[in-house]
């Protein structure tokens, strides 16, 4: 398993901005007035050019999914401007050392694009028009992003290297950004309770979560309305609040929904197998969600509850092996999202894992053993211990590859750092005032 430490997290963010040429340049916002934020020699870096590059660098922050404090929105204009500064830096220095980009790289790279982002010729043309722009222009501006990086890869290459004794010592004086918590690779096979609510409580609940939908959408507090309401006994003091979680957190009909709704907008009542659901997207990156709820539930009979239970041990009695364990997670588990890869789990920090009866659990179970039903919320499950990771500090002999990488890329962001305030004290740059005009996505 490898260790990547929050430090290698902290590697400026211009050295990732600058090295970064696959990605679409968003449009300026409507209504700007273009000015010059700056001069780099004779080159005038313009108002929207730093737009432009101001959420291209926020795009990337909040994709990334670190858990930092994200920066005021005039630091982010600052890095902005920075980056182009260096970048203009960075290309006239090129050109002096008789570096070139070749119309082939340019093409290669512009396929690229479009491939990564799943557009036509066609489309990416519509939207260069839409944006006042033109593909040739575009071209240019990857033309100097491909020389950026190959000069600051050409220059390092032959210039930064991490000997044995600068390895040991990067390791040595950064111990406590390498702990890992302790970790289990696992896997589950989800058995849904099967329910057989009367149906008089189904639609009783459901005028409910319409009466509740409505207050909501009246302007009253979500948050006070699920401490009142909400049913769910794990989030309703949190005003319904379920965390910043993965994909895979939840059950699949409220996860499709939590996946797909805009950005603070209420949800009509979602039917699970919980009962019904009204969900509001508070922020999503990637492949994180987080979202609030209110939860009214529908009865299940007890009767269901033993029944189920029967068939989850009678199953669990056959379970000897983990190729067994796989077979029967893709034929029984009601866990669409992990059932066609065996109940896979993947690594769990028990510490801070949602599902708090499994996470109690799941570190008391010995590697390549069978667990006994356990009862969640989302119904019984086995599970299955693949493997186990104690934690702690890593050996130097056993990640001695990580070490030298992480060792290698700090070195590299101390050099080009430098690389960059030695160009800097040979050229003339003048920053113009700024008033950090709003920026809007």
């Amino acid at each position: 398993m490898m260790y990547w430490p929050k430090l290698i997290n902290k590697i400026t963010i211009r050295f990732a901005v600058l090295l970064c040429s696959a990605v679409l340049i968003a449009p300026v916002s409507a209504g700007t007035v273009d000015r010059v934020v700056a001069k780099v020699n004779s080159e005038i870096v313009t108002l929207s050019a730093m737009q432009d590059r101001f959420i291209v660098i926020l795009q990337q922050m909040q994709a990334s999914g670190n858990d930092v404090e994200m920066p005021s929105e005039e630091e982010i204009m600052k890095t902005a401007l920075n980056s182009i500064i260096e970048e203009r830096l960075q290309v006239q220095e090129a050109k002096k050392m008789g570096y070139e980009v070749g119309n082939e790289s340019i093409l290669k790279a512009f396929d690229e694009i479009k491939r990564n982002n799943n557009i036509t010729d066609e489309q990416f043309k519509a939207m260069m028009e839409r944006e006042g722009r033109s593909i040739e222009a575009y071209k240019e501006v990857l033309r100097d992003q491909i020389l950026v990086s190959r000069v600051s890869r050409m220059q390092m290459a032959n210039k930064v290297t991490v000997p044995e004794k600068e390895i040991k010592k990067y390791y040595a004086g950064h111990q406590k950004d390498f702990w890992e918590p302790p970790k289990v690779k696992a896997r589950h096979i989800l058995f849904i309770i099967d329910e057989d609510a009367p149906e008089k409580d189904i639609r009783l609940k459901k005028i409910r979560a319409r009466e509740i939908l409505r207050r909501v959408r009246a302007g009253k507090d979500f948050a006070e309305l699920a401490k009142k309401y909400s049913e769910d006994p794990g989030s309703k003091d949190n005003g319904g609040y379920l965390g910043f979680v993965p994909r895979g957190t939840f059950v699949k009909e409220f996860e499709k929904v939590a996946f797909t709704l805009a950005i603070n907008t209420i949800s009509k009542p979602i039917k699970t197998q919980f009962g019904f659901h009204i969900i509001e997207v508070l922020e999503r990156s990637g492949e994180k969600v987080g979202v609030r709820h209110i939860l009214l539930q529908t009865k299940v009979v007890d009767g269901d509850k033993t029944k189920t239970y029967k068939i989850v041990a009678d199953l669990s009695k056959k379970i000897s092996t983990k190729n067994n364990f796989i077979s029967i997670a893709k034929e029984y588990s009601n866990d669409e999202t992990t059932k066609d890869n065996g109940g896979l789990l993947g690594w769990i920090n028990t510490d801070v894992y949602q599902v708090e009866e499994l996470s109690s659990v799941i570190e008391n179970i010995p590697e390549n053993t069978c667990s006994t039903p356990i009862l969640t919320n989302f119904g019984y499950h086995l599970l299955w211990v693949d493997e186990i990771e104690e934690g702690g500090l890593p050996t130097i002999e056993k990640n001695w590859i990580e070490l030298e990488q992480m060792a290698l890329n700090k070195k590299k962001s101390d050099w080009y750092n430098d690389w960059i305030e030695k160009i800097k004290t040979k050229v003339y740059i003048k920053r113009n005032p700024l008033n950090y005009p709003q920026i809007t996505n």
